[in-house]
């Protein structure tokens, strides 16, 4: 007698009839893969999407998200671009954890995106993607509204504009720290690691600013500023930290060891391009 097949593997089987891209993990899964793999199983099994969802929580051992009593004020910890691209939706949050709807609970490329995000652990409850993309759009606009404000005046990366090398070694938040900072009217170098961070310093001057993340595992950002500034060549290169939430010690550190300024998760993508300019205003940028 077979045993009953598992939450994982029906999904996945799902997703691959869905034709998602990574289907055994589900991370490709887009917004209308998703949407495509929901109806495969509703029509399927002739019940409701909230019979569904219920279903999936079961399955999963998470909890039905109920959408309408979420708390507004989360809605800091996960940028607009995130919730349109991933489909969640953030329903409340402590100082160390935030409680997020999603259609695909399985997805831990989500899950660590909202976590670096955040600075919190994420707890995923499930909700039908057509319910999640109203109320997405309720609570931050629609995606093109998102991407006006995003770009804000500037609008797209000028040929020009100052060059910033965005050090990450999540590839995730390095296309998060790109979209932003080209919709910013920035030009955007990458590098995944602070090996590649300092060879890319050495070999291109046209660097302005370079914003870091501090919790890097092959060596983190603050052995990678000491590497900034003790080296002969680079060591006046504008520096901005990426930090988790308030560890005063660690934001003293970076200071001590030569960061111009920080900021904290959760990032505000706004506020994030005003400090880099800032940055540059001081360090007298034409």
């Amino acid at each position: 007698m077979s045993s009953k097949p598992s939450f994982g593997n029906w999904m996945v089987a799902v997703a691959e009839a869905a034709e998602v891209a990574g289907a055994p993990n589900l991370d490709g899964a887009s917004v209308e893969q998703m949407t495509k793999a929901w109806t495969l199983v509703r029509r399927a099994a002739e019940i409701s999407q909230e019979e569904l969802a219920a279903n999936i929580a079961v399955e999963a051992g998470l909890a039905v998200a109920k959408i309408q009593d979420r708390d507004p004020r989360a809605e800091i910890l996960v940028p607009a671009e995130v919730a349109h691209r991933r489909t969640v939706l953030p329903l409340g949050c402590t100082d160390r954890d935030v409680t997020v709807a999603t259609a695909n609970p399985l997805s831990q490329e989500a899950k660590r995106e909202i976590e670096w995000l955040s600075g919190r652990k994420v707890g995923f409850q499930v909700a039908p993607p057509d319910d999640l993309q109203d109320e997405i759009v309720a609570a931050y606009g629609s995606s093109e509204g998102m991407e006006r404000v995003v770009q804000g005046s500037d609008g797209p990366a000028e040929p020009d504009g100052p060059h910033v090398l965005i050090v990450d070694d999540e590839a995730g938040q390095r296309e998060w720290f790109r979209s932003v900072l080209e919709g910013g009217g920035f030009r955007v170098s990458v590098a995944k690691d602070g090996d590649e961070a300092l060879a890319t310093l050495r070999a291109d001057d046209s660097v302005d600013l370079v914003t870091l993340d501090y919790w890097m595992d092959k060596m983190n950002g603050l052995r990678v500023l000491q590497s900034i500034r003790s080296g002969e060549e680079i060591q006046d290169t504008p520096v901005i930290m990426v930090t988790g939430a308030g560890d005063r010690r660690i934001e003293m550190s970076l200071f001590e060891a030569g960061a111009d300024d920080f900021i904290s998760k959760p990032i505000d993508p706004p506020l994030f391009l005003l400090r880099i300019r800032a940055v540059l205003r001081r360090r007298a940028f034409p």
